[in-house]
């Protein structure tokens, strides 16, 4: 029998040895980003590519804002910063210099009979030449100068008015190669750095956060302000959140433990043959979950920190019964108990990895391997390290268990007070049945939010610098061709116009604003035409134009129909904001998107999800709105399989024990109704990660009742019980602290959950068990 402990010890080191190289030779990458945890929800194919499309948008560009109190002060500012960038060459470019916009400007002047302004195109549309003929006289007569205007190639200064209505939604001009933001009180002029990588790339965060840092800090010593906007600070500050409760909670796990086992065992080889369980499970835990997934979150390693308290529990009991018995009598004696432990455990798991988050899924294969893994080398192992531990008198059991059970002891047993039973089923009745009734569901996904205020603020104020006010929802226009979308775009427009001119939509950014269609281009030159025929003869006569300078200004008319082509458009700087608009999508067609401002009421998100609904062409997308819709539909799934869940495992071990089953099944299902009670008290409701976390209750405390009526008695059961529950409330319960609301929501279950069964589980059990 000892030579098969050996050999298996053996050939599970070698396995454990092999899978660690494996993962080591791959290198998996690690991820931070908080909506890698989300579900891929159900949209169509168009709707999929334009988020992400949206998403690296923003995702891979920094904004540096810098103000101060004078123009030439944030000049200088801007040069001394660009020069302290320069040594991320390589890992990201950035953009300060651009082209004068007066050249930019100028390219569309040959287009200036196809581009008009949408208050100059509405009033010739129903025939009123009086207001742009007016408009052009003030403009000639007055102090202020009409811009670029020729009152013979553009009598009527129809370029100046379109450039004007252009410039009133631009919040970023050119200033002598500089970009200015005009939004903002103080003299200020933006940055744009754009990552090279995934700004949840660990090593690319290393490399810019410690510089951006010091740029601001250096700058703010000087007076001047500096401010950004990204993706890359929530990711970074997120990132290091993680890292400090990885190492807060597994630190604190840890240094606990080893005190409990000191102050129970009295001895250091325990220590050691308790935690190397823990430790080859959690090695085993990333190297497998590695190999699994393309990518491993952080919050998945710092949930498997809590691994510490749930596999310690096998361990614990081992060693505690080695002091009374041999290595192979324990595994002898252990064996169907850790079987069902690990059996219920794996399935309360494994839950998870039906769940469609990629994070629940790596968190169930971690957690799932990893107790696989400290299970067998409790079994495998243990029994070759312990022999030494019982002493000559193998009935001397340990002080603290003797103590402890006289403290059990103490407690009154259920099957002798059936008063006091019924009680607490109706209790537990009455909290269900209320919980259901009026507990509130909370599925928001800013509830996944980990920013602190000061950063949300600061990129706030940025992105108001730049206009882009811009609401989660926004509208997507498709077609089958360039200019199909732009005609379904400008139609949709007049809808969305109503909304602004109804103070219901604060304003949108269009493609269509600033590249109309073919079809439009070539009507306004014929509105521009019936503009000449009915009011160039007075404006000549009220400016005084010869007969020859008014044959001019027609022949600047018909030499300057020509329409401004996408190509033409898109080489110009102003098209940049609208990238790849124009570019062919995966799914066939074309597809814009117009970006909604400001606020938006319930009453003006209704009518703009019944717009989008009665046209084939338009889609309404709701980032937020649809995640927090994916968190409820799945929280209602994951609610349904803890119930099949609860249904298999009291099937299983019913058939193990018969009527006694509700002695191992009712201080779980208890503890976690009680568990999610506080959660809703505390929060105001509950979410999928509270229901989730519930599974983790459900399967650590059917461990801790089956261990209890397995061991019939056993004088140090409840001792490796109590241990255990201290080890676990220590991991998980150290969640509750956690500033990362994923981490926080487990914990906040976890705590008094197992608090409640610990406490429940020794009324549980029959007055008429042997005693050793």
């Amino acid at each position: 029998m000892k030579m098969n402990f050996k050999l298996g010890a053996l050939i599970w080191a070698i396995i454990i040895l092999v899978i660690c190289i494996f993962a080591a030779l791959k290198q998996t990458a690690v991820d931070t980003s908080i909506m890698a945890l989300l579900p891929k929800y159900d949209q169509k194919p168009l709707v999929n590519e334009l988020q992400e499309q949206q998403t690296a948008e923003y995702a891979n560009h920094v904004f540096i804002m810098v103000s101060a109190d004078n123009k030439q002060s944030a000049r200088s500012a801007v040069n001394t910063i660009s020069s302290e960038l320069d040594v991320l060459v390589g890992i990201a470019d950035l953009t300060q210099f651009v082209d004068s916009s007066s050249t930019q400007m100028d390219a569309l002047y040959p287009f200036r009979f196809a581009l008009l302004s949408d208050s100059v195109t509405k009033k010739l549309q129903i025939k009123d030449y009086e207001g742009p003929f007016q408009s052009a006289l003030n403009a000639l007569f007055s102090p202020i100068g009409a811009g670029k205007a020729d009152p013979i190639k553009d009598p009527f200064f129809l370029y100046s008015d379109m450039l004007l209505e252009q410039k009133i939604n631009i919040q970023v001009k050119i200033e002598d190669t500089l970009l200015r933001l005009t939004n903002v009180e103080k003299p200020s002029y933006l940055l744009v750095l754009e990552l090279h990588k995934n700004p949840f790339d660990l090593p690319t965060q290393d490399h810019v956060m410690p510089v951006l840092k010091k740029i601001q800090q250096h700058m703010g010593e000087q007076g001047i302000r500096v401010s950004y906007s990204g993706l890359l600070l929530h990711a970074a500050k997120g990132a290091e959140q993680a890292k400090f409760e990885i190492s807060t909670i597994g630190l604190g796990s840890l240094l606990g433990i080893v005190l409990i086992i000191l102050l129970v065992f009295r001895r250091i080889v325990p220590l050691f043959q308790v935690l190397l369980p823990v430790m080859v499970g959690c090695l085993v835990a990333v190297a497998v979950t590695c190999l699994w997934f393309e990518r491993i979150h952080l919050i998945t390693i710092a949930f498997g920190a809590g691994l510490v308290g749930v596999a310690v529990d096998y361990s614990m009991h081992f060693v505690c019964e080695s002091y009374l018995y041999t290595g192979v009598a324990v595994v002898r004696k252990l064996f169907s108990g850790l079987l069902l432990g690990l059996i219920s455990s794996v399935l309360a798991y494994g839950g998870l990895a039906l769940t469609p988050f990629p994070g629940l899924q790596q968190i169930a294969v971690f957690s799932a391997t990893g107790l696989i893994a400290a299970w067998l080398t409790v079994l495998l192992f243990l029994p070759l390290m312990t022999t030494k531990n019982a002493p000559k008198n193998k009935q001397r059991p340990l002080p603290a268990a003797l103590i402890l059970n006289r403290c059990k002891d103490a407690f009154p047993t259920l099957d002798k007070y059936p008063k006091m039973a019924s009680v607490l089923v109706i209790t537990v009745g009455f909290i269900s049945v209320g919980l259901f009734f009026w507990a509130t569901p909370q599925d928001s996904v800013r509830l996944l939010q980990t920013s602190p205020p000061a950063l949300l603020q600061e990129d706030q104020r940025v992105q108001q610098a730049l206009g882009n006010s811009v609401n989660s929802a926004f509208l997507i226009v498709s077609g089958s061709s360039r200019e199909a979308m732009l005609e379904n775009e400008e139609l949709f427009r007049q809808q969305l116009d109503s909304l602004v001119q109804n103070d219901r939509l604060a304003s949108y950014q269009a493609i269509s604003q600033s590249l109309p269609s073919l079809q439009r281009q070539r009507q306004n030159i014929a509105l521009v035409t019936q503009l000449y025929q009915a009011k160039l003869d007075a404006y000549a006569h009220a400016i005084g134009l010869s007969d020859s300078q008014k044959t001019l200004a027609y022949q600047s008319l018909q030499e300057n129909q020509q329409t401004l082509s996408p190509e033409t458009w898109s080489a110009l700087a102003m098209s940049a904001q609208w990238q790849g608009v124009l570019e062919p999508r995966s799914t066939g067609g074309y597809a814009s998107v117009i970006r909604l401002q400001g606020h938006l009421s319930e009453a003006t998100i209704r009518q703009l999800q019944a717009d989008a609904a009665a046209d084939n062409n338009i889609n309404y997308v709701d980032q937020v709105a649809d995640i927090s819709a994916t968190l409820a539909q799945y929280r209602t799934k994951v609610a349904e399989w803890l119930f099949i869940a609860y249904g298999i495992i009291t099937v299983l071990l019913f058939f193990r024990y018969r009527l006694d089953i509700w002695r191992v099944m009712l201080p779980p299902i208890t503890g976690s109704i009680i568990a999610l009670s506080c959660a809703v008290l505390i929060n105001g409701g509950y979410n999928i990660f509270n229901l989730v976390a519930l599974m983790l209750v459900f399967g650590i405390g059917l461990d801790m009742g089956i261990f209890l009526q397995e061991s019939r008695g056993g004088v140090h059961t409840w001792l490796a019980v109590s241990l255990s529950t201290l080890t676990s409330l220590l991991a998980f319960g150290l969640l509750a602290l956690s500033q990362t609301p994923v981490l926080y929501h487990f914990g906040i279950i976890v705590l008094p959950g197992l608090l409640v069964i610990w406490l429940l589980s020794p009324l549980m059990q029959t007055s008429q068990l042997e005693t050793r």
